[in-house]
C-alpha cells in the first residue's frame, strides 16, 4: 500500500516518508525517496513493527548547551554512499566492573569500544602527570562527551580566545552564539569530549574531567595527556564512541573539504591506517564529497547494508550483556516523480540503522533514487508524488 501522507504546514517533521531532491556523485540530478520504518525489539533480538512510528528527523538536533555536541542527524539526505550504524544509548558494566568492553559486530566487523571508570589527572612533586585507577562503574552514556577531546579552558583563559572577543561585536544573536563555541584550543576530532589540554599545569589538571570511552588500540596515558600543541592533534587518542558523529568534527569535515591545521607528522594517520578516510581526502580542496552525509562514527559506516544482517550487541543493553538483532529482510518499493504523469522504480538501499537498546527500539531509514530534470524547490516537491509500499 502506498505511504506518503501530506505533511501538514505547522507538523513539518511529522511524515514518515518524503521526497527530496539532490545530486548523486556524479553530480547529476536526482530525486530521492526516504522512507523511515520503526520497529520494537523483543528480549530474543527479533524485530517486529512498533505501533508508534517516528518520523523522518528534519533538521540536526545539538546537545542544550553544547551546540556542536550531535544528538540526532537529519534524515534528509538525498543520498549516503554508504550505510550508518548509530547505537544512542549506555554501555553497562558487568558486575560493576572498573573498565570493560562493549561492542557493535555486524558479520566480521566489530566496533569496540573501552569504557573506563572516573579518574583523576594531577601533577606530581616532580613535575610528572599522574592518573589514578578507574572506580568501579555501573553505566556510560554513549554520547561524544564521554569520549577522549573536548577544549582546554585553562589555555584559553592564559592566552585568550579570539573567538569570544569577536562574539562580543558581533550584530546577531545566533552569530554570537557560535563564535562564543567555537575555540582555538578545542580538539578537532572531538571538541565536546574530556581529557584534551596542551600544557601541564596544576591549574588545567584540577578538575579536568577525564574519558569514560575510549579507544581500545589508542589508549590515553600519562604521557599522552598533554597534546604540547593544538597542530599535534594527530598524534593524539581517537575519541572513541557508537554514537552520532559531528558535522564539522574529522574525518568527518575532511569530506566538506576541511582538514585542521597540522604539524608534519612520520607516521600514517590512524583514520587512513583504519580505512576510515581515504588518503586522498586527507588535503584541503574545494567542494563537498558526497561521504559528508554520513554521520555514524568511524568505523561504523559500512557498505550499503542489505536488511537481512545480524547485529551483536554486547554490553549495550541493560538487561542482556549480549543481544543479537536480526535485521528484517522486508524492503519497501520505493517509485519516485518522473513527471508528466509517469513514477520511476528504484533500487532502495539502507541510509541508516539506529538502534536504542534502551528504547528496544530500532529505526531504519530507507531511500531509492531515480534520475531527475533538475532540482525541485521543498514548495515543488510537497506537491509532487510519489510511493512507497511495503
Amino acid at each position: 500500500m502506498a505511504d506518503h501522507p501530506p505533511v501538514p504546514a505547522d507538523r513539518p517533521g511529522w511524515a514518515t516518508t518524503r521526497q527530496v531532491s539532490g545530486l548523486d556523485p556524479e553530480g547529476r540530478f536526482v530525486l530521492s525517496v526516504l522512507a523511515r520504518r520503526t520497529y520494537h525489539i523483543d528480549a530474543r533480538g527479533r524485530l517486529a513493527v512498533a505501533d508508534e512510528q517516528l518520523p523522518l528527523v528534519d533538521e540536526v538536533e545539538t546537545a542544550d548547551g553544547n551546540a556542536e555536541l550531535l544528538v540526532r542527524d537529519t534524515d534528509l539526505y538525498p543520498l549516503k554512499p554508504a550505510s550508518d550504524v548509530v547505537i544512542a544509548g549506555h554501555a553497562y558494566a558487568p558486575r560493576r566492573a572498573s573498565t570493560f568492553e562493549a561492542s557493535v559486530a555486524i558479520g566480521k566487523l566489530e566496533k569496540r569500544v573501552l569504557v573506563v571508570g572516573n579518574r583523576r589527572a594531577s601533577l606530581s612533586t616532580a613535575g610528572e602527570v599522574t592518573i589514578t585507577e578507574p572506580e568501579a562503574i555501573e553505566s556510560v552514556r554513549l554520547g561524544y562527551d564521554h569520549a577522549y577531546g573536548g577544549r582546554d579552558r585553562a589555555a584559553e583563559e592564559k592566552y585568550g580566545n579570539p573567538f569570544e572577543q569577536l562574539a562580543g561585536a558581533w550584530p546577531d544573536a545566533e552569530g554570537r552564539k557560535m563564535l562564543r563555541g567555537a575555540s582555538n584550543f578545542a580538539y578537532p576530532r572531538n571538541p565536546c569530549g574530556r581529557g584534551f589540554i596542551l600544557e601541564p599545569s596544576r591549574v588545567a589538571l584540577d578538575g579536568l574531567a577525564l574519558p569514560n570511552l575510549e579507544d581500545p588500540d589508542d589508549r590515553l596515558t600519562p604521557e599522552r595527556l598533554c597534546a604540547g600543541t593544538l597542530r599535534r592533534w594527530p598524534l593524539q587518542p581517537l575519541p572513541c564512541s557508537l554514537d552520532w558523529f559531528g558535522l564539522l568534527w574529522f574525518p568527518r569535515c575532511a569530506h566538506f573539504g576541511l582538514i585542521p591545521e597540522h604539524d608534519p607528522f612520520a607516521a600514517p594517520l590512524p583514520e587512513v591506517a583504519r580505512g576510515y578516510l581515504p588518503t586522498a581526502s586527507f588535503q584541503p580542496r574545494a567542494g563537498v564529497d558526497a561521504l559528508a552525509a554520513n554521520g555514524a562514527s568511524p568505523g561504523l559506516v559500512v557498505p550499503h547494508l542489505r536488511g537481512d544482517e545480524t547485529l551483536v550487541l554486547t554490553h549495550l543493553h541493560p538487561r542482556q550483556f549480549k543481544l543479537a538483532i536480526e535485521l528484517p529482510a522486508e524492503r519497501p518499493a520505493m517509485r519516485a516523480d518522473g513527471r508528466k504523469g509517469k513514477m520511476l522504480d528504484t533500487v532502495p538501499v539502507i541510509h541508516t540503522v539506529l538502534i536504542e537498546p534502551d528504547e528496544n527500539r530500532v529505526s531504519i531509514v530507507w531511500r531509492g533514487s531515480a534520475p531527475a530534470l533538475r532540482p525541485y524547490l521543498p514548495q515543488e516537491l510537497a506537491r509532487m508524488p510519489f510511493e512507497v509500499s511495503w
